[in-house]
Order: structure tokens, then sequence, then C-alpha cells
């Protein structure tokens, strides 16, 4: 495996005026599951596409390790990739799937029904390789997709294309949880692209934030939800999203921070309280129920204030229709340009 380094990589199709993909620098550690995380049109299948090789950049550099591989053919790479859809010898079985890129190898043959068993163990498969891979469910064809491309022990990286997009919801958060469990077990470097924050955050060791091209954020997932850069980032992550407030709309004071223009803050780091109370004041438009505490009604509620709609998660304790208060227990400080100022903790 290997760790991957992008200096000022930048990629502009012929003819185009505008780059789809602006100048950027990251690096991902050997042995990491990283996520690329953005709406369709961020860059991140661009993106991909410059790592595997099917694309060539227009400025900067690629390394796997120390070698550079910018204008490398993607087959000389040692790049396996998963996509949407998996990707099989529908006539061959499960064992002959995964044996294929080893025998195309010319591996000896020994080692390479070992390797197999190996792998299939590690995705829970073991019991499908006699079966042809046409038999397979969606789900189980998908393991046997991810299965080949990490078979290979020369492979430099595994990139994953929206791997979960085909597998049904109920089946994606065990495939989710399997991926992650094998790549920390062989320790390969795995990039993975998705829409979804969800797969994201729980998947990866660092996740990089992607919008029209650019690189946002890059960070634990714990730092890209409690600490975004910017308010595109805070707004994009979380279901709902940080809610933001011209400091001038409060109604009361806030410490907030030197060349602070509003105030971004988690549904769930505000508090509901009697009308007059905190530093907005609201009307419940929505309740929105999503469990209990404690024997306690648990949600979202969605409010109109004069600085605008918020959330507030928590306790639901009020009605559609009442005048309340909202009280700011936790809050960043953001530029008028929406960038992060500090981080502010009453």
């Amino acid at each position: 495996m290997a760790s991957i380094q992008l200096d000022g990589l930048s990629f502009r199709y012929p003819g185009a005026e505008e780059y789809t993909l602006a100048p950027l620098s990251l690096n991902v550690p050997d042995g990491t599951a990283f996520a690329l995380l953005g709406a369709s049109g961020a860059g991140k299948t661009t993106l991909l596409n410059l790592l595997s090789g099917l694309l060539a950049p227009t400025s900067g550099r690629i390394f796997f390790g120390d070698d550079d591989v910018s204008y490398v053919a993607g087959r000389q790479r040692n790049v396996a990739q998963v996509f949407q859809f998996p990707v099989l010898y529908e006539s061959l079985s499960v064992a002959e799937n995964l044996a294929f890129p080893l025998r195309a190898r010319k591996f000896d043959p020994l080692w390479i029904d070992e390797r197999v068993r190996h792998i299939a163990a590690d995705l829970a498969i073991t019991e499908q390789l006699p079966f042809v891979a046409a038999d397979l469910s969606l789900f189980q064809k998908q393991l046997v997709a991810i299965g080949r491309a990490l078979v290979r022990p020369d492979v430099s990286v595994v990139l994953l294309d929206e791997p979960l997009t085909a597998v049904e919801p109920r089946m994606k958060w065990r495939l989710r949880q399997t991926l992650r469990r094998v790549q920390e077990e062989l320790a390969v470097t795995m990039i993975y692209v998705t829409h979804d924050q969800t797969e994201a955050l729980t998947f990866a060791d660092q996740v990089a934030v992607m919008a029209d091209g650019g690189l946002l954020q890059v960070g634990t997932p714990e730092q890209i939800y409690a600490t975004p850069s910017c308010e595109f980032v805070g707004y994009f992550i979380g279901s709902p999203g940080m809610n933001f407030v011209d400091i001038e709309r409060l109604e009361s004071s806030l410490e907030v921070s030197v060349g602070a223009s509003r105030v971004g803050f988690r549904p769930e780091w505000a508090l509901l309280k009697p009308q007059g109370q905190g530093q907005l004041a609201g009307t419940v438009e929505s309740i929105q129920l999503a469990g209990t505490d404690s024997g306690a009604a648990t949600g979202v509620v969605r409010l109109d204030t004069a600085a605008g709609r918020v959330a507030v998660r928590g306790k639901l304790n009020v009605a559609v229709g009442d005048h309340v208060g909202i009280e700011l227990r936790q809050h960043l400080c953001f530029s008028a340009q929406g960038d992060l100022v500090t981080a502010e903790y009453d």
C-alpha cells in the first residue's frame, strides 16, 4: 500500500474556460480510510479519475509513496477500483472471480487459493465461493467486487466510487461496516467517494469536503461536524444542518470574536426556553418526532425567528404556534464572507 500526496493538482477539460478541479493539495497517509464528500458536480469523480490514471492533470503532481505517478499509465499504478454497480464475470464462480486478477499476473496457484480463501473469509462470503456470480444478490455481488479489489497484494490504493448506490438501504449499513472492518484488518489505503454524509462520516478516518471543484475542509468526522471551516460545510454536514444568524439579529448579548458577522449553532447546541429568555425569540412552525429520552419525546423543532428559520433538537415540550425563547449554549463565529473566525463556548 502507499500514502497519496497531491501537490497543486488541477484539471481542466480541453477548450473549457473553467477548471473542473481547482488546484488543490492533499495528503492521505498510508493505510487510511479516506472519504471525498460532496454534491454532484463537486469534482469528486474527476479527482478519482486523476488518481486512477483515466485523466492526466492539467497542472500539479500525484505521488503514490515516493513515486511521481502524475503521467504514469493507469495499469502501471496498481490501483484497484470498485464502481457503483458490481462489475463481475457473471458466468464464473465467486472463487474464479476473486482469483482472476492473481491468475492474470501468474501468481503461484497454491498461493492464489490461499489468498482467495483469506479474502473470502474477511468478507464473510466463504460459503458463496462455489456459486456462479449471476446467482448472487446485488449485495453479495458488491462484496465480491470489493474482494476482487482487495485480493491483489501489490495494490497501492483502492478507489471506491459511490459503492453503495445500488445496494438496498437496509443492507448499506452492513456493507459499510464490513468494508470498514476489512480496511482496518488489511491496513489498505482506501479512498471512498460519496455524496452521502452518513457514509462518509461513519466510514472514514479523514473526510475531505468538496464543492465546485475545490477542497473546502479536510479533517476527522468529529472536526468536520464540530468546527466547520465555513458556512457551506456547516450547513452541508448534519441533518438538519447548522443554523446561521446575523449577530445584529440577536436579542441579547453573546460573546463573539473580533471580525465576526454571524454565529452558527447546531440544532443540539440550543435549548428552548420560556418566551423572553435566550438570545432569540421564535414561533414554533413544525415538530418532528425522532424518539424518546427517559420516556420524554425528542426530535427537531423548527421555528420562525426575526433572524430567519432555525432548527432546535431536544425534548419536545412545546406545541406548534408556541412563542418561545432560544438559548445558545454553544456557537461558532463566522465572518461576513462565511469563513470560520473562532469558536466560542458559553
